[in-house]
């Protein structure tokens, strides 16, 4: 069951940015969005009820997604969908419209004049096997209104490569990754599989240490600042910095073990028919 943000203890403006976020991907998946894979912190509502509200909504898109057919869809759909959930003085703006990737930017104010702001990033970077990804019913709160749909998803193992490929991104030190890994490995999300498939040995070789070093830099304060206040006040009141080393050590044992596996089954780049660098850890 997946509550509201009010029920989870949030600001009306950040319920807001919640409700508004839904309306969006249900408006979405009654256009027929097979095109889009949902990811991020909003897959993780839909697969395991996350009760950690999102900046932003990030989808993977099909090769035959065109620019043109994004640039007409998605401001139509987050007008609509700032229009169901009530919200005043809407802007959208496209803030990015690269080859690989395109953003969006909406922005408006709440009845109370308290101003909310969120982006939805696609990416066409390709999407991950078909054995990886799910259609899920999204159960929406009811206070929101907004009749359940089903959204295609990451699956519980292309979400936690999804996370060790953003681990790895040079200017990114963000907590999210590694409390969504502790989550995905609560509910033994195992992405070894999708990596023998899909990852040279090589590479898992010489990045496996740099996610290992990566996840030890995010300390407690960056965490404090950037991850708690998206988390529900019960959860956050439990999470201090002694309970986020514990955290933070779960999950770099649980990946390490990932990558060991991994390195053990896995196949050379020359026996995959692909280069060592082509292949990213969502399997894309």
């Amino acid at each position: 069951m997946i509550l509201d943000a009010n029920e989870l203890g949030f600001s009306a403006e950040a319920e807001m940015r919640d409700r508004t976020q839904m309306q969006f991907i249900a408006f979405l998946a009654r256009q027929g969005a097979h095109r889009f894979i949902l990811k991020g912190g909003m897959a993780m509502r839909a697969l395991y009820g996350s009760t950690r509200l999102t900046k932003d909504v990030d989808f993977d898109g099909a090769e035959s997604l065109s620019q043109q057919s994004m640039r007409a869809q998605m401001p139509k759909a987050l007008l609509q969908a700032a229009r169901q959930a009530g919200l005043n003085g809407v802007e959208v703006q496209q803030t990015k419209a690269g080859d690989r990737s395109s953003r969006w930017r909406i922005a408006g104010r709440t009845a109370e004049e308290v101003a909310t702001i969120w982006e939805v990033e696609v990416s066409r970077r390709g999407v991950p096997p078909a054995d990886f990804i799910e259609t899920r019913p999204f159960e929406t709160p009811i206070a929101y209104r907004i009749p359940n749909f089903n959204v295609r998803v990451y699956g519980p193992a292309a979400m936690a490569g999804g996370k060790v490929n953003a681990l790895l991104s040079l200017n990114r030190s963000v907590p999210r990754d590694v409390y969504d890994l502790h989550e995905l490995i609560r509910n033994q999300a195992d992405p070894a599989p999708l990596w023998i498939s899909r990852v040279a040995r090589e590479f898992l070789v010489r990045k496996r240490p740099e996610v290992i070093s990566k996840i030890d830099r995010i300390g407690f304060p960056l965490a404090n600042s950037e991850l708690l206040p998206y988390i529900a006040p019960a959860v956050r009141s439990s999470i201090d910095e002694a309970r986020w080393d514990e955290i933070r050590l779960d999950v770099a044992e649980h990946v390490d073990r990932w990558f060991a596996y991994a390195i053990e089954h896995a196949k050379p780049a020359e026996e995959l028919h692909r280069d060592a660098d082509e292949i990213d850890f969502a399997g894309r």
